[in-house]
């Protein structure tokens, strides 16, 4: 008597020694509904060497029973996808981890600049402190010693931070404050949007260049008909489209 074939689907590996979950999946005509409908089965099956991978397309073959519902083994592997998505799995873990150690390593540097900024500003505070001390000195021949220690601390920190006079106007503390928050000329129209539209609007040198941006898309109707905040829309886009911005842009304190 020949035995028993079927070809599913590993669906569950690794729980059991040996045993494997296979799904066999059919169609079968119901006379109820008068259509094909599919018909899913699951067989525990005997896997001898434990080879067999979830997503293992197999064949399954019937045997005497090994325990009270395992009757099958696996006779055959006809596609290897559980082993490509076990590798696949153990990609996205090394994945994982390494972005986890990138992320640490981030914020260990984060943390070691802003202990960095910390440190200036207990400097600059120090060096602030100092001035003051030497400027108050009254009698300076009486505390010689005192005043020389206090103008070397003094120049050590100003050789330090490369400041040549205290207080500085010049930048001496780089932290995200003093960035600018553009990268791009179009990001930087953005940023500036609000001061271009109140020199398009209000400022009697743009007049003829907003007249004309304005009669240009509303051809049959009066200006002076169109809401304020349509007409500034109209200008937003015209900004945007423009090679180069029709307004200056103001002073840029962090630059």
């Amino acid at each position: 008597m020949a035995r028993q074939n079927f070809v599913g689907l590993v669906i569950s590996q690794g729980r059991m020694n040996k045993t494997v979950k296979v799904r066999v999946q059919g169609r079968v005509y119901d006379r109820r509904v008068d259509k094909e409908i599919v018909r899913r089965k699951d067989f525990l099956c005997h896997d001898e060497g434990n080879i067999c991978k979830e997503g293992d397309f197999v064949r399954i073959e019937g045997i005497p029973k090994v325990s009270k519902r395992k009757a099958f083994a696996i006779a055959e592997i006809k596609v290897n996808k559980g082993q490509q998505f076990a590798e696949y799995e153990k990609l996205a873990k090394e994945k994982i981890i390494e972005e986890d150690r990138k992320e640490a390593q981030k914020f260990l540097d984060n943390k070691k600049q802003f202990q960095n900024i910390i440190t200036q500003l207990q400097d600059l505070k120090r060096l602030d402190e100092l001035s003051h001390k030497i400027t108050s000195f009254e009698d300076v021949e009486g505390q010689e010693s005192e005043y020389k220690s206090l103008v070397d601390e003094v120049n050590l920190i100003k050789a330090k931070y490369e400041i040549k006079s205290w207080p500085s106007v010049d930048p001496i503390l780089e932290s995200e404050l003093t960035k600018p928050l553009y990268h791009t000329e179009s990001e930087k129209r953005v940023y500036y949007m609000d001061h271009i539209l109140n020199e398009l609007m209000h400022n009697s040198k743009y007049s003829a260049l907003k007249t004309e941006v304005l009669s240009k898309k509303f051809q049959d109707r009066p200006l002076d008909d169109v809401k304020k905040h349509i007409q500034k829309n109209v200008l937003r886009q015209f900004v945007l489209k423009e090679e180069k911005c029709p307004v200056p842009y103001p002073k840029e304190d962090f630059i």
